[in-house]
């Protein structure tokens, strides 16, 4: 009897311990940098003076625009012009999450002449932004929004080769060289269809993949062998 009394009291004291656990609603599709770009109203450079709690639902960034990387419409350029940028206010609703004083690249749309900017969209501090990518917000990305950008896993490459036709960028997941067309590509129109930009660091980084599976293919067989 001593010993249910005291599994009853012991379950009871790790139940009052435990940590109440957030339940995080916030559901983003994975979309590479130059499809979020080419799909919002605007991109843009702010540096996050503070943010304002609205309400329970919305939250509000002073910002300071330091550069347009992209604003559709006239509409859009007075919104942003109010330096305003609006958010859900809590990370379960996808709040964008910048910190004062940090400076990022984001992107958003507008509403009720409101910029909106949230988890889902750009919201990549500046100083991790690499020159590559940098040079496609201010020049690149914008020529290759003709193009789709087909996400796959890397063990279906071929069948979404088959589907696509050849004519989509294929965004390959890990294993695949998905860091070098995350970080590095660009996809671009050519002559019947779309492909990944080679840019001298896209190719370096493609063949640095390319040993690095090579260097792997040779431990397997090693390890086979001994």
């Amino acid at each position: 009897m001593w010993q249910l009394r005291f599994w009853t009291y012991f379950l009871l004291l790790a139940l009052s311990l435990a940590p109440v656990q957030r339940v995080v609603a916030c559901s983003c599709m994975r979309s590479h940098p130059q499809k979020v770009f080419c799909q919002s109203d605007f991109v843009v450079l702010v540096k996050v003076k503070k943010m304002n709690i609205i309400n329970e639902h919305e939250a509000s960034y002073n910002v300071k625009i330091n550069k347009f990387f992209k604003v559709n419409n006239g509409k859009t350029y007075a919104a942003l012009k109010k330096n305003l940028l609006f958010t859900p206010s809590m990370d379960s609703m996808c709040s964008a999450g910048l910190t004062a004083g940090k400076t990022y690249v984001v992107s958003g749309n507008t509403a009720n002449y409101k910029a909106h900017i949230s988890l889902c969209g750009l919201s990549m501090q500046w100083r991790t932004v690499n020159r590559s990518q940098r040079k496609a917000f201010r020049q690149l990305y914008k020529h290759g929004c003709s193009c789709q950008i087909h996400y796959t896993h890397w063990w279906t490459k071929g069948a979404a080769l088959e589907n696509t036709g050849g004519k989509e960028c294929l965004w390959e997941s890990q294993p695949g060289p998905e860091h070098c067309q995350t970080n590095f590509g660009i996809c671009m129109p050519i002559s019947g269809g779309c492909s990944w930009f080679h840019t001298i660091a896209y190719k370096n980084c493609i063949k640095e993949y390319q040993q690095q599976q090579l260097n792997q293919q040779k431990q397997e067989k090693f390890r086979l062998i001994y």
